[in-house]
């Protein structure tokens, strides 16, 4: 009965097909079961992973979806690459925990925010490192903050994931 069931998964998905003798049956089976994974990967790797746009949640992403495509078109053996994407997942969450216990490590894989402004006063030096332009920050603080004025900001900051904040000079 198990041998059954494990030829019936077995034809289902094409487990022993390659890209070119995979039919569009297996590769639909193959879709559904990698969605699934893909929930419970989704869930393991925390809310985070996919909302946030840091360099690591990124490589995390295009990682995931390239390795999940393989198992659905057949590009690679269908256990080992989820296999792969399981790990990538629980290397993202080892990491997650590491650079949380240990703030240098958070630092060193993250980077840092840098101060692009303070009220007036532009770093010219902060903004060159960064690779933006002056217009691009004082459009990000229209969009952030609804301001035009820089005078009206405390700081403005490019944040580790590529966002902008701003913290605006409180009214006396």
């Amino acid at each position: 009965m198990l041998d059954n069931i494990k030829e019936l998964w077995s034809d289902l998905l094409g487990l022993s097909a390659s890209a070119s003798t995979i039919t569009t049956s297996q590769i639909c089976w193959r879709t559904g079961v990698i969605f699934v994974i893909a929930i419970v990967l989704l869930r393991l790797s925390g809310r985070r992973t996919f909302a946030s746009s840091s360099a690591l949640e990124t490589i995390v992403k295009f990682m995931l979806g390239g390795l999940l495509s393989r198992a659905i078109a057949a590009a690679g053996p269908f256990g080992a690459t989820i296999a792969a994407a399981v790990t990538l997942v629980v290397l993202h969450r080892v990491i997650a925990y590491a650079t949380y216990f240990f703030p240098p490590l958070g630092r060193l894989i993250k980077g840092e925010p840098s101060i692009l402004a303070e009220g007036d006063l532009i770093h010219y030096d902060e903004l060159r490192v960064a690779s933006f332009s002056e217009q691009a920050m004082r459009a990000a603080v229209r969009g952030a903050a609804n301001l035009d004025d820089l005078s009206e900001t405390k700081t403005v900051r490019l944040e580790h994931d590529g966002s902008v904040s701003v913290v605006k000079k409180e009214k006396e």
